[in-house]
């Protein structure tokens, strides 16, 4: 059951008098327009109610004095002001006269001002005004039959005459305000309670002096968990604003979400820098705690402990000849920017078994077909003679590739290199190497021949050989460009880039591992600390693709969403800055992420230093925003054009508060300054527990 501000507006015949329990009054309003009240107060007030910090929030409402809580609202409604700046009153010119006299004689009497003035001039000169931007109303409903607090983003009617006084909240109904709404419609309607963390606290400044004073410094944030599953959130912030402990603790209370509901949620988390794969130094704490002593979180690295039953090989063994689709495909990839043309010819070959539907039928389609067949072999042998060349190391057993080689050619090879390759079928001329060394001796060999046919300088022992086969094997002969070097070493040496993704003792595609555990609700961490830049990319951008494909299947056959968390740090570093505002949906995985995969139930978090760096088509499809300090005005103009971020730029830039962000959820209604709260191991061990697993003791 609700408590509080929300439990009484649900209980209430007038909820909206309660907003007004415990308020003080600051002032009223004199001037009001649909945008924007003038406030007009003075400096004892202000210093009554705890002070007045830019961006506060503010009620005014039609009361009377002394009676907010026991008398009717004149208009049934509160209207929620934000603080802008101040705003001088019509007399102003004539005040800031009386102050300057007041200054100039107090220090020329070493008195303060207050004593050299009469109490009218005093009471005068410290009437101020604020100016406050119109957030919206409050107003009363019914739901189900309940009294219920509603919302509308703006004032239906605006009066000429003085009619609103205005009022600080109580710690309680400002809390109220922070976190509305505390229950929706539907779930007044379903009598469902929401999943809510306490994400934070209100801090609407740096300096938290009077806040602290008015006990107005721990006011909590209340936030639905369901806000961030199967949505786009942004965490934007620069290093060390605290990016990384916001993510974490929004994994953790979705982990304990799903455990308390018993719903299947998956979380992926790309892990540049191994934080959330591994247990911090300084508290002692992880994700990865949550799962340890069960099976709910896995953790893809490129040196797994084998120990471990949390840790998993996170790359692939491109030795696996079942994975050779997965191998091939991230060669392309990585060498997606390369168009000279024997870069070219070696990403198109055909090393990838034939379909038989592709050819006719027949005798002539058999024919065809297996020719096709030949020479894919061939092209094989030599990618994988390659990829030994290239230092990629080779697995401990079960390698074999096949290929088609005549008997002179055969006999001359096993004359010079005895035992490299292994007979099959000697009618058709099957053979088999069993290692990737053995197929490097034979391609280093059939190179050499086919050089002695190329320069017309064929030694005696090869001259009846005869190699035309070899040589108009396109595939073969596009990887032994490379594997040569002869015309340039710059995709050899690409290659060699991508050994970070090769683990000899790999087994099976690493989607298809990963979209198993999501789907199983596991929490999956990508631990990519250890490899270049490139193969992070590749392997991020790829997995991303494929789970799409993946969840696009399971929709087409009408089986249940489940809803997958995909979590992104350091996004700059992911996100294709080159493709911003360029790429199409089909080729930016991102993109698609954000704009087509809300419908399988799959959501996005992303966190980065660089606004700038999002494509707009993703920042435009984001629900939920968690902003910290920004340095640069290049990224809080980016930052402007999405809700009234604009009004936040400037706090924005001069504040580096670790944690201290503007905060806007796809429920909530408006933005709320928050001090966001900070992880730590109880969170773990609550979600633990949900989970009906031990608390863990912090080893120190």
């Amino acid at each position: 059951m609700l408590s509080g501000i929300a439990g009484v507006a649900l209980a209430s015949a007038d909820p909206l008098t309660h907003l007004l329990s415990g308020a003080k009054r600051l002032g009223g309003i004199y001037k009001l327009n649909y945008e924007s009240a003038t406030v007009i107060t003075d400096d004892f007030v202000k210093r009554a109610v705890g002070g007045v910090p830019r961006n506060g929030f503010l009620l005014a409402a039609a009361t009377v004095p002394t009676q907010e809580t026991n008398a009717p609202l004149d208009e049934d409604e509160v209207i929620l002001l934000r603080v802008r700046g101040t705003a001088n009153l019509p007399n102003e010119s004539e005040l800031a006269a009386t102050r300057l006299a007041a200054m100039r004689d107090a220090d020329v009497r070493d008195k303060r001002p207050d004593d050299v003035l009469d109490n009218l001039t005093s009471s005068q000169i410290q009437m101020s005004a604020f100016d406050c931007e119109v957030l919206g109303t409050f107003y009363s409903d019914t739901v189900a039959r309940k009294p219920f607090v509603q919302w509308g983003a703006d004032i239906d009617n605006v009066y000429a005459g003085a009619r609103y006084f205005v009022y600080s909240p109580s710690p309680e109904v400002l809390s109220f305000i922070a976190s509305y709404p505390d229950r929706t419609e539907q779930e007044v309607e379903d009598k469902v309670d929401p999943s809510l963390i306490d994400l934070g606290v209100v801090r609407f400044s740096s300096t938290r002096r009077r806040a602290a004073a008015a006990n107005m410094g721990q006011i909590p944030v209340r936030v639905r968990v369901t806000d961030f599953i199967s949505r786009k959130t942004a965490v934007l912030g620069m290093t060390r604003a605290g990016k990384s402990n916001t993510n974490k603790t929004i994994c953790t209370a979705i982990f304990e979400h799903a455990a308390r509901t018993g719903q299947h949620v998956g979380q992926l988390i790309f892990d540049p820098q191994g934080e959330y794969a591994n247990v911090n130094e300084q508290d002692k704490t992880g994700l990865r705690l949550l799962g340890e002593g069960s099976d709910l979180v896995h953790i893809y690295k490129m040196r797994p402990d084998p120990e471990s039953g949390q840790e998993f090989p996170l790359a692939v063994s491109f030795f696996d000849t079942g994975e050779l689709p997965t191998v091939w495909s991230l060669i392309q990839d990585g060498l997606a920017d390369m168009n000279a043309s024997y870069a070219n010819a070696f990403k198109t070959a055909a090393i990838l078994d034939p379909d038989r539907a592709d050819f006719p039928d027949g005798r002539g389609g058999d024919g065809e077909y297996f020719d096709t067949l030949r020479d894919a072999q061939r092209g094989r042998l030599g990618f994988y003679a390659l990829l030994a060349k290239a230092g990629f190391a080779p697995p401990l057993s079960g390698f074999s590739t096949t290929f088609v080689m005549s008997r002179p050619v055969r006999e001359a090879l096993l004359a010079d290199y005895p035992g490299s390759i292994r007979l099959i079928n000697g009618r058709s001329g099957t053979c088999a190497v069993d290692s990737p060394a053995a197929a490097r001796q034979v391609m280093s060999w059939l190179s050499k021949r086919i050089s002695e046919v190329v320069n017309d300088r064929i030694p005696a022992p090869y001259s009846m050989l005869d190699l035309s086969s070899w040589q108009n094997c396109d595939p073969f002969t596009a990887v032994l460009a490379v594997f040569d070097a002869t015309v340039g070493s710059a995709v050899l040496n690409r290659i060699r880039t991508l050994v970070d993704f090769h683990d000899s003792r790999s087994k099976g595609d690493l989607t298809d591992r990963v979209w198993g555990d999501l789907v199983q609700g596991r929490m999956v961490i990508i631990d990519l600390s250890i490899g270049s830049d490139q193969v992070v990319k590749l392997i991020s951008e790829r997995l991303v693709f494929r789970l799409i494909e993946k969840a696009n299947q399971r929709f087409r056959s009408n089986q249940k969403n489940v809803p997958i968390q995909i979590v992104v740090e350091e996004a700059h570093n992911l996100f294709d800055r080159d493709k911003v505002g360029k790429s199409s949906t089909q080729n930016d995985p991102w993109v698609r992420l954000a704009k087509e995969a809300a419908k399988y139930g799959m959501g996005l978090v992303y966190a980065t230093q660089e606004v700038t760096s999002i494509d707009k088509r993703i920042l435009s499809n984001t629900s939920n925003w968690v902003v910290a300090h920004l340095n640069s005005d290049n990224e809080t103009r980016e930052l402007a054009h999405y809700y009234d971020f604009a009004v936040f730029a400037n706090d924005l830039r001069r504040s580096e508060d670790r944690g201290y962000a503007r905060v806007k959820t796809f429920s909530g209604k408006y933005i709320v300054p928050v001090q966001i709260a900070k992880f730590d191991h109880a969170m773990i061990n609550r979600a633990r527990v949900a989970a009906g697993l031990p608390p863990i003791e912090v080893s120190r």
